[in-house]
């Protein structure tokens, strides 16, 4: 007589956007470790500047716009063609396409990047000037890193993609850049608005 197992293992879901696959989870953890550094530096921001008479502090100036202003348009724009990628991947189709869509997005990081460089100059103030000069550059700079890192995530990925075959768990690679994608661009615009625009309003 033939016996059955007690337990059987749950089929791993194919799903690239899937609650149990390992880059999901592994994508969400770090999401979520990285915004509450986002929301650190956003409350050390706000406390500093109760001990400001004037913020930005007396003699400095205001930071600029218009760099600034591009970058955050940069950032937004690339979440379309990402969407297009990762729309692709969970239909599992146009390989080469979404390998392409991928490096224009890794052609937008880096567009993105530069501008960040630029961006530091834009604050017309240095990280060790006062405490406003130390938030701001911190609040950028770990930010720049963030791009940085999903530059890079997805110019492997797309590379990849052109390379070799591809395999199942790549959809999920695509699908978990993208998500992650995401979140790089919006958590910018929330900080471009509280360091570029907030002194100038509130």
């Amino acid at each position: 007589m033939k016996q059955q197992p007690l337990l059987e293992a749950p089929a791993q879901s194919t799903d690239p956007v899937s609650l149990h696959a390992p880059a999901w989870w592994g994508n969400t953890l770090a999401m979520t470790i990285e915004g509450a550094g986002f929301a650190i530096l956003v409350i050390t921001y706000f406390y500093i500047r109760r001990g400001f008479p004037s913020w930005p502090p007396a003699k400095t100036l205001l930071p600029d716009l218009g760099v600034s202003t591009a970058n955050v348009a940069i950032l937004v724009i690339s979440i379309l063609p990402m969407w297009y990628a990762a729309k692709l991947a969970v239909a599992r189709e146009r390989l080469k396409v979404i390998a392409i869509v991928l490096l224009v997005c890794a052609a937008f990081g880096i567009t993105a990047s530069v501008l960040r460089v630029l961006e530091f100059r834009g604050v017309n103030t240095w990280w060790n000037s006062s405490a406003y000069g130390a938030i701001v550059w911190s609040i950028l700079a770990v930010h720049f890193a963030h791009i940085l890192a999903a530059t890079l995530q997805t110019l492997v990925i797309g590379i990849l993609l052109l390379a070799r075959p591809v395999e199942e768990r790549r959809y999920a690679d695509i699908s978990a850049n993208a998500i992650y994608w995401y979140f790089v661009g919006l958590s910018w615009v929330a900080l471009y608005f509280i360091v570029f625009l907030g002194p100038r309003f509130l």
